[in-house]
Parts: C-alpha cells; sequence; structure tokens
C-alpha cells in the first residue's frame, strides 16, 4: 500500500505536466476529427497552460520532493521555470493566432509541437539525473527542428530547420561524451549521488574534471546560443516562422539556464574556479560579438537574434558570481528579458503581416499609421537597451551587473567592465529601431497602410500578445522588489538546499 500511495502521490505532483500532456493530445487530434471547429485548438493550447500554472503555483511553498527515486525533484526552482515556460507558451500561442495564414492547414500540429517543446522545459527544470536530461533535452531540441520548418514551402524555413538539426545533432554527441566521463567518474546518474562522490576529488582541477567542463559547457553553449556555439542563431532565427524564433529567443534558452544552474550551482559546485572561468569567457565573447554584429544589421529578426546572444552573456554574469545575489538577478533578468523579448517579436508579428516585412528601414514612420503598435515596440526596445523607460530593463542590469561587482575579484570586474562597455552599442541599434518609428519619415510601405479600422481580427491576438509583455513590463518596474522576493525563493534550493522530503519517492 505504501507503494501505491506514493505513486499517487508523485502523480498529484506532476499535474502540471500531465494537464498539458492532455492539451497536447488534444491540440494533435481536434483538428483530426474536427476540422470545421479547428480554431478551437489554441483555445485548448491556452488552457491547458493556463491549468499547469495554477498547479505549479500551488507547489511553490512545498518541502523539495524527490520522484521517482530522484529521477526528479518538485522544488521552488522547478516551479518557477515551469511557470516562465508555460507563460512563453501562452504568449507564443497568441502570437501563433495571427500568423496561422503561413503555417497551412496543419496548424494542430504546430500547437502540439508547440506544447512538447514546453512540456520539455517543464520536466528540464526538475530533473534531477542524467538520462531525464538527456531525454528532456533532446524531446526540446527535435520540437524546436520541426517547428523552425514548419513552413514547408519556404527555403529559408527549410534552411533554418537543416541548420538546427546539423548543429543539435553534433551537440547531443558532445553531451553523451561529457555525460559519460560523469558517469564513468562516480557509476551514477544521479545528481545527489554525483555531487556525493566528486566533492572531494573536485577540491584541485585536473585534465579530466576541466574537459569534462568544456564539454558540458559547449553543450549548455549551444542552448543558449554564446559565443563560439552561436553560429546557427541567425540564420535560424531569420528562417523559422516568427512565432518560433520568439520561443528560441526564451523558452528554450529557459531550458539552457536551468540546466546550467542546477549543473554548475549543485552538481559541480565544488569546481566552481574551473567552471566559472570558462563561463565568463562565454560571456563576455558573447557580449562582445552580439553587440557589435547586431550593428549592422538591417532585418530586425536578425537584430534580435545577435542581442539575443549579447543578453545571453549578461544573464550569465549572475550565474558565474555563483552567490544568493547573483543567482536572483539572473532569475529577476530571465523573466523581464522574456517579456520584452517576446514583446518585440509579437509587434513584428504584426508589422510583417501588415508591412510584408522585417526591414528596419520599412519600419520608419510606423508611429503616423499605427501608433499603438510603434510605442508598444517601443517600450519592449527601450527595455532590451537598458533604458528606465519604464525601469524593469535598466533594474535587470543593475542587478546583474552588480552581482559582478560584489565577487571582489579582477574576474567580476573584467565582467562587469566589459558589459557595460558593450550596453553602449546595444543603445544605439535599439533607439534606431525606435526612432525610425517615431522620428522618421513614413517609408513607402508604411505609407501603404489601411486605417487602422480596416486592420483584420487576427491581428488582435498578436496585439494582446503584445499588450501582456507591456503590462509585464509596467508591473516588473514597479513591484520590483516583491519579483526579487520571487527570484531569491526561485533559486532557495541552491542556496540553501533544505531537507528533502522521501515521502514522494516513488520506485
Amino acid at each position: 500500500m505504501s507503494n501505491i500511495s506514493e505513486y499517487l502521490s508523485a502523480i498529484e505532483l506532476l499535474l502540471p505536466e500531465l494537464f498539458l500532456v492532455a492539451a497536447i493530445i488534444l491540440a494533435a487530434l481536434w483538428n483530426l476529427f474536427l476540422p470545421k471547429a479547428k480554431e478551437w485548438t489554441p483555445i485548448w493550447s491556452i488552457a491547458g497552460l493556463a491549468f499547469a500554472i495554477v498547479k505549479l503555483a500551488e507547489q511553490f511553498g512545498r518541502l523539495p520532493t524527490k520522484l521517482f527515486g530522484g529521477l526528479y525533484t518538485v522544488d521552488k526552482m522547478t516551479v518557477a521555470f515551469g511557470v516562465m515556460a508555460c507563460l512563453v507558451g501562452i504568449i507564443i500561442v497568441l502570437m501563433t493566432m495571427g500568423y496561422e495564414r503561413r503555417l497551412g492547414s496543419n496548424t494542430g500540429e504546430f500547437y502540439a509541437i508547440l506544447l512538447t517543446a514546453v512540456l520539455a522545459v517543464m520536466f528540464l527544470a526538475g530533473t534531477t539525473d542524467l538520462i531525464m536530461l538527456f531525454v528532456g533535452l533532446e524531446t526540446l531540441s527535435l520540437s524546436c527542428v520541426l517547428l523552425s520548418g514548419f513552413e514547408k514551402r519556404d527555403v529559408k524555413s527549410n534552411e533554418a530547420a537543416l541548420k538546427y538539426l546539423l548543429s543539435t545533432a553534433a551537440t547531443t554527441a558532445t553531451l553523451l561524451y561529457g555525460l559519460s566521463f560523469v558517469y564513468g567518474l562516480t557509476g551514477s546518474t544521479n545528481y545527489y549521488d554525483i555531487h556525493a562522490k566528486l566533492t572531494p576529488s573536485m577540491q584541485e582541477p585536473t585534465m579530466v574534471l576541466i574537459l569534462l567542463m568544456v564539454l558540458l559547457l559547449s553543450a549548455v553553449g549551444f542552448k543558449l546560443s554564446t559565443v563560439p556555439f552561436h553560429m546557427w542563431t541567425p540564420d535560424v532565427y531569420e528562417g523559422a516562422p516568427t512565432p518560433v524564433t520568439a520561443f528560441l529567443s526564451i523558452g528554450s534558452k529557459l531550458g539552457g539556464f536551468v540546466v546550467a544552474v542546477r549543473l554548475l550551482s549543485f552538481v559541480f559546485a565544488a569546481a566552481v574556479l574551473d567552471w566559472s572561468i570558462l563561463l565568463a569567457v562565454l560571456a563576455m565573447a558573447s557580449m562582445i560579438t552580439g553587440n557589435l554584429i547586431a550593428l549592422a544589421q538591417n532585418s530586425f529578426k536578425r537584430m534580435l537574434a545577435y542581442s539575443a546572444i549579447a543578453h545571453v552573456g549578461y544573464i550569465l554574469i549572475g550565474l558565474v558570481a555563483n552567490t544568493a545575489s547573483g543567482l536572483s538577478a539572473m532569475m529577476f533578468y530571465l523573466v523581464v528579458y522574456g517579456l520584452m523579448n517576446l514583446g518585440a517579436f509579437a509587434g513584428a508579428i504584426i508589422a510583417d503581416n501588415q508591412l510584408g516585412t522585417d526591414n528596419i528601414n520599412d519600419y520608419s514612420g510606423l508611429l503616423r499609421k499605427r501608433p499603438w503598435l510603434a510605442l508598444g515596440m517601443a517600450v519592449c526596445l527601450l527595455n532590451l537597451a537598458g533604458l528606465p523607460l519604464p525601469p524593469a530593463g535598466f533594474f535587470a542590469k543593475v542587478f546583474v551587473f552588480w552581482s559582478g561587482v560584489e565577487m571582489h575579484s579582477f574576474l567580476g570586474w573584467l565582467l562587469v567592465g566589459v558589459a557595460l562597455a558593450t550596453s553602449v552599442p546595444a543603445v544605439y541599434y535599439y533607439t534606431r529601431v525606435v526612432i525610425k518609428m517615431i522620428v522618421g519619415e513614413p517609408s513607402e510601405k508604411v505609407q501603404a497602410l489601411e486605417p487602422e479600422q480596416a486592420q483584420p481580427a487576427a491581428q488582435l491576438w498578436p496585439a494582446c500578445a503584445l499588450s501582456l509583455c507591456v503590462l509585464g513590463i509596467m508591473v516588473g518596474s514597479i513591484f520590483v522588489s516583491p519579483v526579487m522576493s520571487l527570484s531569491s525563493q526561485s533559486i532557495s534550493p541552491l542556496v540553501a538546499p533544505p531537507g528533502i522530503s522521501s515521502g514522494s519517492q516513488g520506485q
């Protein structure tokens, strides 16, 4: 009876994921059996994501609980990243509802694959076993490959899917090679066992340990698009359907960040000197390369692709610091960056639907014909630049930069110095778009726009996504302390790991 009760308790804790599985099945089959009511497919997808958020929120106050012999752990970090993944999923679904005309008749499959990618991020958030880690990463990667190439008649979309597939195949081999070292050294795939067995031998750097760190960081670096593992990013971002690009920019990265945090800040915490230097090099290379190349871009999506590389570098400062304040700042930055980046992509979808282009020069004078669109995009872009208009993005950068200062080391000062220097070109290329939209003379495409009242109803949904993002930025700007407090609580399992409940360790 005890095994049955433990199993039922584990199932109860997995209800958010089960709700999402139900939504995936419904999305995949709804169009097949009820093609005349296919407009309900995204509604069911949003409902599944919303139910998952509600059940996750109920778990936030629970003690950390290991499930299935430590294969999966439900703690505040699992809940926090799960909620963020589901919120991203809702915003992406809203964007897609205004993009469906380009996806053909198989939109049900699109929503099902998108929800599968969100589910993979949720499982990665709680995985505490190398096998579960590999399965989660591969599920996420394959879902992203399918989504990137979903516009089958678009050559750029096909190219994006192929490049992502080839890149992720090489990364998978590298990851497995690194994980084989971990298993060979410890004889276990469980994070807690690996931590206990490796900690005594990680006090002094060895060639095996350094090789292991390089292999694992290269795999994580690919998922996060850090330099030099970023080569796939611009082409995939430009060629993939815009909602997919938006998901890759933050949804996919959530999986990469939670894997990096759990592995580096817990499993390999004793080798912090080894991985912090390597990670700092990746962060600085990403900030410099991303910001400088973004300066030369005229495609809005490619500009956001390179800027995303730079923002990953900023976020990694908090992880390199590996302190309570650093990890909290990293979480705060992820929340704010997700909102402002998704808002920028939602605006790009609306503009692309009406202008038929993502060329920045064609956005000139957009304020004259689409004032709310131009202002909404301006809020998101100015926050991405780190300007206090409103100050959510500014606070995110200040908190992360300060965590680097608090390291009280040359490495910390170097990271912050590079971050400050590379923020200058970022201000230029973001404000360039804003100035063109607000001050510039209307381009030919903007002049040809119909009156705002004549817009199709489909534009309402990406407009809702943009409005939600702008509202979230405003909330993050006003309620900084509560959001930062939630961020601090989310990383508490790493900073001061409490006792792990054993009442639900289903075997």
